[in-house]
């Protein structure tokens, strides 16, 4: 027993080293007490696995962020077009292939998207910005500016006729932008980071596919390091290639009627919400 306790109470040194070490200055542009070199975010974030699986427990879990760039990958997984809605312009190919050199490594195309976008607690995969933004947004997001906050004022206004509080910004939003480098302080040669929104909404529509009947491998995209795609003059082509890490287990599509297994070494960008069909990528 006491042998356990000792293993705990050591495995628990390198949280309390960051906490103290965690600074409540933008990443990207500090000075002085920067974030420590890059370290994976290993632990379990919810009882449901890693924050590679990218799980979603609750809106307050999407963390409203705003920056010049972003990765868009809900919708990447097979290397065929999804059928266009009518009236709406064809959508292109996002495939999203595992890595010939590193089978625990999905490579996506993704959207390059600007402006507001919402990172999932849970899959935070730097570990200094998971604590951080634990350490001040709370287990669960609700103590930060979120999905669920982003949308109440008004409605709040209109009932009560009073502005609810402003909540903060949350820390791992300062992970998001680029330095004057242009790389992203969430990860190695990060140019821009893979988060979520609802950019693209109007062409994909809302529908899910739940795939949860059988574990399965899938693309854990949120958070993930991408780098622009550019074409032969070095302009960007407003997409992007995101390298996501491989998870397995129960998980939902951000489409509708779509295949779970999409065989011949392709995997769906995508995350599990317990009990609903909630997105997380």
């Amino acid at each position: 027993m006491k042998a356990a306790v000792r293993r705990l109470l050591m495995s628990l040194v390198p949280i309390f080293f960051l906490l103290g070490a965690a600074s409540a200055q933008n990443p990207s542009t500090c000075t002085q007490n920067c974030p420590a070199p890059y370290v994976p975010n290993a632990f379990w974030t919810t009882q449901y696995g890693t924050a590679s699986a990218n799980i979603v427990l609750s809106p307050t879990n999407f963390l409203a962020c705003s920056s010049t760039s972003y990765a868009l990958c809900f919708y990447s997984g097979p290397n065929t077009a999804p059928k266009k809605k009518r009236g709406s312009p064809a959508l292109p190919a996002l495939p999203c292939r595992v890595s010939n050199d590193d089978e625990g490594i999905a490579n996506c195309g993704c959207y390059a998207e600007s402006g507001t976008s919402y990172v999932d607690i849970h899959a935070i995969r730097n570990t200094e910005a998971y604590i951080e933004t634990v350490r001040v947004c709370g287990l669960d997001g609700a103590k930060c500016a979120n999905l669920l906050s982003s949308e109440l004022p008004d409605k709040v206004s209109s009932v009560t006729g009073g502005t609810p509080t402003a909540l903060p910004t949350a820390p791992v939003c300062g992970y998001l932008e680029a330095d004057a480098g242009g790389k992203a302080p969430m990860a190695p040669d990060a140019e821009l980071v893979s988060t979520f929104s609802f950019a693209r909404v109007k062409s994909y529509g809302l529908a899910q596919t739940s795939c949860t009947s059988t574990p399965a491998p899938y693309a854990g995209c949120m958070t993930a390091s991408c780098t622009f795609e550019r074409d032969a003059k070095g302009k960007s082509t407003g997409f992007a290639t995101c390298r996501c890490p491989i998870y397995t287990g129960p998980f939902q599509v951000g489409q509708a009627d779509a295949a779970c297994d999409l065989g011949g070494g392709n995997v769906w960008s995508a995350g599990y919400a317990p009990g609903s069909g909630g997105a997380a990528q």
